[in-house]
């Protein structure tokens, strides 16, 4: 596969493990890194795969904006908690989007939904979704790199 499809093929798999929560990302990429002929070649699948997250996250953070009904009862009751947690504090819920990001814990799919549904800044959802997806993925490709190294295995 050629370097530009390898790296189109990253941005659109992305997308769909964005949208579809049983698609995994990280084992995509993963999968995808071992065809990286370069370091500038993973680096470009984090980018990739970090940009067709972001993408796939602005269709659910808009679907989440446009309008989930909101029911009363348990449900009901727990998000509007939340709501007042995320209107209360900006800075704690962008610090919540970035934790997420990164780390996966809570869901990133649940928080980008409901950072739509809480009407978070648009800007800053996206600009600190995609440091924190730059981090997770850069993190994921970077480990078995330096696992090969340290056992003496790939390429010197």
């Amino acid at each position: 596969m050629s370097g530009t499809g390898l790296l189109l093929s990253c941005y659109f798999l992305s997308i769909v493990s964005a949208l579809v929560p049983w698609v995994n990302g990280e084992v995509l990429l993963l999968s995808l890194s071992a065809f990286a002929s370069s370091p500038s070649h993973l680096a470009g699948l984090v980018l990739m795969a970090s940009a067709g997250q972001m993408t796939g996250k602005c269709i659910l953070y808009w679907a989440g904006r446009g309008g989930l009904p909101i029911k009363e009862g348990r449900l009901g009751k727990a998000l509007n908690s939340w709501r007042g947690r995320f209107e209360r504090s900006p800075r704690k819920s962008m610090t919540l989007v970035f934790v997420s990001a990164v780390f996966g814990v809570p869901p990133f799919y649940v928080i980008t939904i409901l950072s739509g549904v809480f009407r978070l800044r648009f800007g800053r959802f996206i600009a600190i979704g995609a440091c924190g997806r730059l981090l997770h993925f850069g993190m994921l490709v970077l480990i078995p790199q330096i696992g090969c190294r340290l056992i003496g295995i790939g390429p010197r």
